[in-house]
């Protein structure tokens, strides 16, 4: 009579980037089953709307590199799988079970997965033939509750931190070592310049440090706000952090520049002429480009209008206008003030961010750009219609 057949886990993901809390599961469904083989699947593409995603390759080498701290890396059941990623699009975990199913004939196979993502399970393509060709099985997090009714799963004995790859690439976009990341996947990002880790090196040999240490407050703030308006946390970093490149440019060197690179700025001779510096922002977005790669549309947009605003500003440049304004590091009462709206009323603090800079503008007794004052029409208009 054969041997009866040990079992095959799938853990599938985006592991972007892969933390302690996937290593802790794996290793969990390794002691409590004893599988033939546990596969990590990353997936191609992320499921997250990154401008800039960390390519299948080097989410492959980070989590190489969790495995071989955590002990796991080189054992004949620890294997990373290129499935999904070698059909070069995005895959359907029923998919991947139909794989591994065919590879693995009469094993019972498991699907590896924290309870967190069992509450929006029936919404995934074809949960049904999920089920059928494998077993969930399932770490619980702290505030776990049934939501799935109905769903079958086999639990893992234990309870497992509650690990969210989102704020953990929150954390390193602004430069952070995050605890629930192994140091060997710290290490690996900075040698492989991931979650602008180059991007801020390059920043730093650029601006001082304190206008580095402003970029970074507001980037903070942007990447805190982001979600609550639907945006990119990716995007919304990106733009905050270069919003000030050119910001220390002599002014001479500052029109030369924008000159060069951004010449089609609104009202140039002008600004060039009664308020230079204002052409950072048009030549910080020539800078983007150029120096960091930045070709977002959206990000272009958000690092020229940070200082002026205008009328008709997508949802992004309105963000990087705010938090330029209402970063922590801003030592004025007001910037706390307008900080704490945005989170309770996004629209009412980007009227308020617009009130304070033209008001700080007109009191200097400068030259207000026009730009700034449009901004404010239009705004009043749209409150009274």
């Amino acid at each position: 009579m054969p041997a009866e057949k040990r079992p095959i886990v799938i853990y599938g993901g985006s592991f972007d980037p892969p933390h302690r809390g996937h290593i802790e599961l794996a290793a969990a469904a390794l002691r409590q089953l004893r599988p033939e083989a546990l596969y990590f699947v990353p997936g191609f593409r992320t499921p997250f709307k990154d401008f800039r995603p960390v390519p299948f390759a080097e989410r492959r080498r980070l989590l190489e590199a969790a495995l071989g701290e955590a002990g796991l890396a080189g054992r004949p059941d620890v294997r990373i799988s290129s499935f999904e990623a070698g059909l070069r699009r995005v895959v359907y975990t029923y998919e991947t079970v139909a794989y591994f199913r065919a590879r693995h004939p009469g094993s019972q196979l498991y699907f590896l997965m924290g309870s967190d993502c069992l509450a929006g399970f029936t919404r995934w393509r074809r949960w049904r033939s999920v089920l059928k060709g494998a077993r969930l099985l399932v770490g619980l997090r702290p505030g776990f509750a049934r939501a799935a009714r109905g769903v079958p799963f086999e639990a893992l004995r234990g309870r497992f931190p509650r690990a969210a790859s989102s704020d953990l690439r929150g954390e390193l976009f602004l430069g952070g070592r995050p605890p629930g990341l192994h140091r060997a996947v710290l290490r690996a990002i900075g040698e492989r310049g991931l979650y602008f880790s180059a991007e801020r090196a390059a920043l730093r040999r650029l601006i001082s440090p304190s206008r580095y240490a402003h970029c970074l407050d507001s980037a903070g703030l942007a990447v805190k706000l982001a979600p609550l308006l639907g945006l990119p946390a990716q995007r919304a970093a990106a733009a905050a952090l270069v919003h000030d490149c050119a910001r220390e440019l002599p002014p001479a060197a500052l029109v030369r520049y924008a000159g060069r690179h951004a010449p089609r700025a609104p009202l140039f001779e002008e600004t060039a002429r009664r308020a230079p510096v204002l052409l950072h922002a048009w030549a910080g977005a020539a800078r983007a480009r150029e120096l960091f790669g930045l070709r977002d549309p959206e990000i272009a947009e958000a690092v020229a209008l940070h200082a002026t605003g205008a009328p008709g500003m997508g949802p992004l440049a309105r963000l990087i206008y705010v938090c330029d304004l209402a970063c922590p590091g801003r030592d004025f009462e007001e910037a706390r003030l307008v900080r704490e709206l945005a989170f309770r009323d996004f629209d009412a603090a980007f009227r308020a961010a617009n009130y304070v800079k033209l008001t700080y503008a007109f009191s200097g007794g400068g030259w207000v750009h026009p730009l700034s004052v449009e901004l404010w029409n239009s705004l009043r208009t749209k409150k009274r219609g």
